[in-house]
């Protein structure tokens, strides 16, 4: 039976709204998985951007990985059904990330582990200014050009991401098996009706897993190295105070990682015609400062925060319904304990997750420019300022790392990361210095 969403704002582009009840078992069982794959996809990242530069040992790598998959299904379940109440994964953050990497480069690993505790301290600093209203202060200087520019951006991130995972063995046939699927993905998203339209990353997944273990080209020593089961450690790096520049880094980086949670949601609310209010907001991003952010400090993870790819995931599959994401996010907190699951899941062959990167990011791409061409005005002075903003940010992100050698920490961290530059420079072209005057009052 169809229940109606509760609020009035359904999209008729879409085969669930985001308060919309399952119409069958078959529906439960079949998008309530796709969300548990499209979960996995966020703890490759967190393994990718994090995990593989850290150079954790067995043994540290099945912790990091039990507790990358606890905090994204905790944050996940807590968002869906308590703080925006949309159908959005919660992943590793890749501002934070980017800035964890760097402090590797800077100060070694055991500089970067203390990343972890000063990220708990940056959490707290988020509470406290979202307590005394900087959601409305982000709202104020918020614009569809600054949205429309970020989402675009990390379209742009994740197909440079995607290429790289096609290409990591070379042009032999595995890079042209990720090319397929690719392929294959789009057509199912464009050609075909009915549920399978609504399948591509998940036929992708599951055939990319099944030809590359038909290959022999499947890493099985990932799921047979972990513990049969595991407990997530608290505080895994000690209690040591992290150093007042590390510190003062991660909290910038959260902040920017704030602008890019709003962004994320207001774009996907936009995009689904799911309300958003200020309270919904607020309690959204409590949520942001104490579970994404502090606690997965404490257990040693990187931030976590709603994904924009979500919006290229929901177009993709036309689901937005919450209950199914609910029910992956507590089978995923379950599968925290499991060690071999961790394992299978970064054990995702590269091309694989390349070939869905590549279908997300087209998608976000052209998402991110739609929202620009919405705006109230879109003539030449936006389409400069943008233009300059995102090709800037792009160039500098491309720059090679020893760029930026000799440039402090903090300013390599901030502009060699493209989602927090491009942010700062439509802003700062936006509202400064081709700030459009307003119209005198009568």
């Amino acid at each position: 039976m169809l229940v109606v969403a509760k609020n009035n704002t359904e999209n008729p582009a879409l085969v669930y709204n985001a308060d919309d009840q399952p119409r069958s078992a078959r529906d439960w069982i079949i998008y309530s998985l796709q969300w548990v794959v499209t979960m996995v996809y966020a703890v490759v990242w967190g393994y990718a951007i994090v995990g593989i530069e850290m150079g954790f040992s067995s043994a540290e790598l099945s912790g990091y990985m039990s507790s990358i998959v606890l905090t994204i299904g905790l944050s996940t379940l807590l968002q869906a059904w308590l703080g925006h109440r949309m159908a959005m994964v919660s992943g590793p953050n890749v501002i934070p990330s980017l800035a964890i990497v760097t402090a590797i480069t800077a100060g070694g690993k055991e500089y970067a582990q203390q990343a972890f505790f000063a990220q708990s301290v940056a959490g707290i600093v988020v509470i406290i200014l979202i307590l005394f209203g900087a959601v409305k202060l982000i709202n104020k200087v918020w614009s569809p050009l600054i949205l429309g520019s970020m989402v675009i951006l990390v379209g742009l991130s994740i197909s440079k991401q995607g290429l790289a995972l096609l290409v990591d063995l070379g042009f032999g046939w595995q890079f042209f098996t990720g090319l397929v699927l690719a392929l294959a993905g789009t057509f199912v998203a464009i050609r075909t009706k009915g549920i399978w339209g609504t399948l591509p990353p998940l036929i992708v997944i599951v055939l990319g897993y099944a030809v590359f273990m038909t290959m022999n080209e499947f890493e099985w020593k990932l799921m047979q190295e972990p513990d049969p089961f595991v407990l997530p450690e608290i505080l895994p790096y000690g209690l040591e105070m992290p150093p007042f520049d590390l510190i003062a880094i991660m909290i910038v980086v959260n902040l920017m990682a704030a602008l890019n949670m709003f962004g994320n949601l207001t774009g996907y609310s936009g995009v689904t015609k799911h309300k958003l209010d200020d309270k919904t907001m607020n309690r959204s991003f409590l949520f942001f400062g104490t579970i994404e952010t502090c606690l997965a400090g404490i257990l040693g993870v990187p931030a976590t925060v709603a994904y924009g790819e979500n919006l290229g995931i929901v177009m993709l599959t036309r689901v937005a319904a919450r209950s199914f994401i609910i029910v992956a996010s507590v089978i995923f907190i379950f599968f925290a304990f499991i060690g071999p699951v961790g394992g299978l899941m970064a054990a995702m062959p590269k091309p694989v997750a390349g070939a869905v990167l590549l279908g997300i990011a087209s998608t976000v791409v052209g998402i991110g420019a739609n929202m620009m061409a919405a705006a109230p005005s879109f003539g030449r002075r936006e389409q400069s300022l943008v233009g300059f903003s995102i090709f800037l940010s792009l160039g500098l992100f491309l720059l090679p790392p020893e760029t930026w050698e000799n440039v402090p920490r903090i300013i390599t961290t901030i502009f060699s990361n493209p989602i927090i530059s491009v942010i700062i420079f439509v802003m700062l072209f936006e509202q400064i210095i081709f700030r459009q005057k307003q119209p005198d009052k009568k």
